[in-house]
């Protein structure tokens, strides 16, 4: 029957859900600290968490740019462990 397929879909929403909460939390942090921690003067007094910022930033990124290359939300949003990325 129509179960098993719907089921799915089910379980492809809720994770897509998961991703998107997650990523919009990431986006809302990363817009409030990248002008701070992209300022020379801060990333002198803060090193340490300049350059953590700035392995996340990279991530953060490259995640950006490959959804620009594959635009579809479904099957972006369901990559298996996208939402851990982004915690």
């Amino acid at each position: 029957g129509i179960r098993p397929e719907v089921e799915k879909m089910e379980t492809n929403l809720r994770c897509l859900q998961d991703v998107l909460d997650e990523w919009l939390a990431v986006q809302k942090n990363w817009m409030y600290l990248e002008p701070i921690l992209s300022a020379p003067d801060i990333q002198k007094q803060l090193p340490m968490e300049s350059k953590r910022f700035n392995d996340i930033d990279k991530g953060f990124k490259t995640i950006m740019k490959q959804t620009n290359e594959n635009p579809n939300c479904m099957r972006r949003g369901t990559q298996p462990d996208l939402a851990d990325k982004f915690r």
